[in-house]
């Protein structure tokens, strides 16, 4: 069952008998703004951490514990020019308890979201100023965990012309800091009457069963504002590139390529098996010439992003193979659009995508995802069979002209003295 409930609020239900557990998924979902990045963020926070009727976190875990220790958690994400705001909360299934906990929980996240833990009309102040101070405190742990900063360094560079892309789908401590905790009660209410809303509800559960538990929710009809959520930034005509010195054992060198893609379609499922033979999975020629034959890395890797046509490759490496390393790495790209690999290779590469999704249909965090790209990706193939043979469909010169549309845009090095 797909269906809107109203204009802009849509509801989602998977019957199946194939957990034995029952998932809610609700997803807030707007344009892609940094103006509201961070704030999203500290929003999450203090909406997993109480409510008006939960007033404090032992209060809320206590009656978790009591649901048979159902799971509760609020997170951001960002997929190409949407941001969302994910609310989990996973319950025994009732075939298993001696009370019906759906309707529950069901109650539970209707009194987190739309009751939160408000003094003087905005949010407890105590509460605001703790979950400010614990974000601000991680974003400034990032800075000391080198991998993720050269992960985000080569993003912010990519991405340098258009500030929304540029920083991390879950802010910045230069926009956390002039937050007052009126400032996010206005946009507590500016998210709840205007982002697009989209409930998934997967388990053994009845279609008009859960239609009926949701149907008192306090969710008014808004305009549908969601762009395409596609993102495509046109290449720059030279590398950006950027050195950055610190303390450190080990050094950081990512790139960042723009890729051809078309959001599921063929020249996407190309992409997806040219990115994993040419540094996505234990197979790739990342992994086995540059990390096992030449040993110059002590990790190499790539990653896809098609939602913002971009490829990350990451590495941890000794500063002074950096030229050689940056060669290597180029080297295996161009094998890949030159078709030096073997049949075989090329078949194992598209049998290890296959062996991971299929896997991931015995996962419910998979499948309500998938349920949720599949409403904002009407190509996005809906079952394993069809993924499996738009994978099969993938030949040779697919994945030759799929690689050579991977062009370098970004390099990023993280460098220094080892420390004492």
């Amino acid at each position: 069952m797909q269906k809107e409930i109203k204009p802009g609020v849509w509801l989602i239900v998977l019957p199946t008998t194939q957990f034995k557990t029952t998932r809610i998924n609700v997803q807030f979902l707007t344009p892609l703004r940094r103006a509201t990045i961070t704030k999203r963020t500290l929003l999450t926070s203090l909406l997993e951490t109480n409510s008006k009727q939960y007033p404090t976190q032992a209060a809320m875990a206590a009656h978790l514990e009591a649901l048979y220790g159902a799971n509760f958690s609020i997170g951001v994400a960002r997929e190409g020019r949407l941001h969302r705001i994910g609310v989990t909360m996973s319950t025994v299934d009732d075939r298993f308890t001696d009370q019906p906990l759906l309707p529950q929980a069901v109650a539970f996240l209707r009194s987190v979201l739309f009751a939160p833990n408000f003094q003087n009309d905005q949010f407890d102040q105590v509460t605001f100023d703790r979950e400010k101070e614990n974000l601000d405190h991680y974003l400034a742990s990032l800075d000391d965990d080198r991998q993720t900063q050269a992960a985000l360094g080569v993003q912010r560079l990519y991405f340098g012309v258009d500030p929304d892309q540029a920083i991390p789908s879950f802010g910045t401590r230069e926009d956390l800091a002039p937050l007052t905790a009126a400032d996010l009660t206005d946009y507590y209410h500016q998210l709840m009457s205007q982002d697009q809303v989209i409930i998934t509800v997967l388990g053994d559960v009845q279609e008009q069963q859960v239609e009926e538990l949701f149907a008192d929710w306090p969710l008014a009809a808004r305009a549908r504002t969601m762009p395409a959520i596609a993102f495509d930034l046109p290449p720059h005509p030279e590398v950006l590139t950027q050195t950055k010195t610190v303390v450190a054992q080990q050094a950081k060198f990512d790139l960042a390529y723009h890729i051809t893609t078309d959001l599921m379609g063929p020249k996407y499922t190309a992409a997806l098996v040219a990115e994993e033979l040419f540094g996505g999975s234990s197979l790739s020629l990342l992994f086995t010439n540059v990390r096992e034959k030449a040993s110059l890395a002590y990790y190499a890797s790539s990653m896809l992003d098609a939602f913002r046509g971009l490829m990350l490759v990451q590495t941890g490496i000794e500063g002074k193979a950096h030229d050689q390393v940056a060669d290597l790495i180029q080297q295996q790209l161009a094998a890949v659009v030159n078709g030096d690999f073997s049949d075989k290779l090329l078949q194992s590469v598209k049998d290890g995508i296959l062996d991971h999704q299929r896997a991931a249909y015995d996962s419910p965090r998979f499948l309500t995802n998938q349920a949720l790209y599949q409403l904002l990706v009407p190509d996005a193939p809906q079952d394993f069979e069809s993924f499996a043979r738009r994978i099969q469909a993938v030949d040779r010169q697919a994945v030759q002209e799929a690689a050579a549309g991977m062009k370098l845009q970004a390099t990023y090095f993280l460098t220094g003295e080892e420390s004492e």
